[in-house]
């Protein structure tokens, strides 16, 4: 299409060009490559970053993740297996009597000056005294020296209840739980706050039975008159 421009009265005539064709060629000449080829503005994502400050785990960190998790569960696994196996073997020696095998000493330390009968006829005094921690006394007194004559742990005057509690511990498992129990009664009692009762009286005389009871097969001759094995 041809526009035919009409000059106001300069001197000079109309022009016969095409405008559009004039913007074109200016343009290429002052600036092709902005003013009339514009930039492409299309949206562009930036691509997620793949190392240094990401915060999404790449495959390597994914690998090791991995890892550390399965050796977890193998240490538990492990700890567990353990457990199970100490266990069997504890029911497998309670069944076969290793655990609570009794071991006599082959040597025993007595006080032949004051022999098991001669505490309980004190107790007994005690009792009918109403003397009941006096009583307690002599009828603990009395049970380690009936296990003391059984070779199972040393009868030594001041001698606390733990050492004779760890000492029968080794040789007579099996007891261990009614003579801790008796000994507490002991301890409340004489060396703590506690006041002597008919019914702790009692329970002591309960749990003496069961001890002595349980380790009636284990009675092994004593030391000869006046001598301390040691």
């Amino acid at each position: 299409m041809t526009i035919v421009v009409l000059w106001p009265a300069t001197g000079l005539g109309p022009v016969d060009q095409d405008p559009d064709q004039v913007r074109e060629d200016a343009c290429d000449l002052l600036s092709p490559a902005t003013a009339c080829h514009p930039p492409d503005t299309e949206l562009r994502v930036p691509d997620a970053p793949t190392s240094g400050g990401g915060v999404g785990f790449g495959p390597l960190a994914w690998l090791i993740l991995i890892v550390a998790v399965a050796a977890l569960v193998g240490l538990i696994v492990r700890a567990i297996a353990n457990r199970v196996r100490d266990r069997d073997g504890d029911d497998a020696d309670d069944e076969d009597g290793a655990v609570d095998t009794v071991t006599p000493l082959e040597s025993v330390q007595l006080d032949h000056a004051n022999p098991p009968g001669d505490w309980r006829a004190r107790s007994q005094r005690h009792r009918a005294a109403g003397e009941l921690r006096d009583a307690l006394r002599c009828e603990y007194r009395a049970l380690v020296g009936d296990l003391a004559r059984r070779r199972l742990l040393d009868e030594i005057p001041g001698r606390t209840t733990g050492e004779e509690r760890a000492q029968l511990r080794r040789t007579t498992p099996t007891v261990t739980a009614p003579f801790a129990a008796a000994a507490d009664l002991f301890d409340a009692v004489w060396y703590g706050a506690a006041d002597a009762t008919a019914e702790m009286l009692e329970r002591f005389d309960a749990l003496e039975a069961e001890v002595l009871a349980a380790t009636a097969g284990v009675r092994r001759p004593a030391e000869p008159a006046g001598m301390a094995g040691g």
